[in-house]
């Protein structure tokens, strides 16, 4: 299944700008470094469909600013997200993609989590339809998953009947050391504030618990190749393009230690960390 059609993305590019100009309702505002808290050593980095990246000049991070406040996400990853942008940008809606999702579930967790646990409490952030909570849960997992928006969740439900959360992981308070294993996959670059939900992320999970992360890097021989032309370069859903440098900082500086961290293909990083 292809997830982005460059000739498609051409033709529907006035869909995409349509999309992108009814979230300008919102107030998006110049936001500082999430790596490193930088606020004045940041530079201009490129500009896609109006939105800028700025980098930092202490870090080297890559981010979206000025960008749009907390409470767009919820409408940004609703139906909105799924049957509109991404079917804009050439990829298949969420309905379109539910069994190569739940496929992709199985490969997920036999490459990522299996190696470290095979059992436990296991939460899943950006569960979209809910395919690795399911495969997961046949296992013998105490499985599930959380999403942003309402009618994901719904459907993650209705397709394969696992337990969804709805919102942010900071919204749902769960108790301390409630999970043995956070997994996100392709997330971490679309969260407004991605240090404090890994900081939340440690206080759910128990001592010695890991956390699985696989996201881009702008170490990237395609970012190295392409430029901004790279269809990883979303700014709009992309707000934060962690180098590995950066990630194992952040993870480090919020309670983790690292057991790996290592680029399964060209594009993107995984790290797993424990839990000190």
């Amino acid at each position: 299944m292809r997830f982005h059609d460059p000739e498609l993305a051409r033709e529907r590019r006035h869909i995409l700008q349509s999309l992108i100009d009814d979230m300008r309702k919102y107030e998006w505002r110049e936001v500082p470094c999430a790596v490193c808290g930088e606020t004045e050593r940041l530079e201009p980095a490129l500009e896609k469909w109006g939105i800028a990246m700025k980098s930092c000049l202490e870090c080297g991070h890559l981010f979206t600013s000025p960008r749009m406040p907390d409470e767009a996400v919820p409408e940004l990853y609703g139906s909105f997200y799924w049957e509109q942008y991404q079917v804009a940008i050439g990829s298949p809606s969420i309905q379109e993609r539910l069994q190569f999702d739940y496929a992709n579930g199985m490969g997920k967790l036999q490459r990522d989590i299996l190696p470290h646990r095979t059992s436990g409490r296991l939460l899943d952030v950006g569960a979209s339809s809910g395919g690795l909570v399911k495969q997961a849960q046949d296992r013998g997992f105490d499985a599930c998953g959380l999403e942003p928006a309402a009618d994901v969740c719904q459907l993650a439900r209705d397709a394969h009947g696992v337990t969804m959360y709805c919102g942010s992981l900071a919204e749902q308070q769960f108790p301390e050391g409630s999970f043995d294993i956070v997994a996100l996959h392709d997330v971490l670059e679309h969260m407004f504030e991605p240090v404090a939900e890994i900081r939340e992320m440690r206080r759910v999970l128990g001592t010695g618990g890991i956390v699985v992360c696989e996201t881009p890097t702008t170490t990237s021989r395609n970012f190295a190749d392409q430029g901004i032309e790279w269809s990883t370069i979303s700014p709009l859903e992309h707000v934060h393009l962690f180098n590995e440098k950066n990630a194992e900082r952040v993870l480090v500086e919020n309670g983790f230690r690292i057991v790996d961290l290592y680029s399964p293909h060209e594009d993107n990083w995984i790290a797993v960390a424990e839990a000190i």
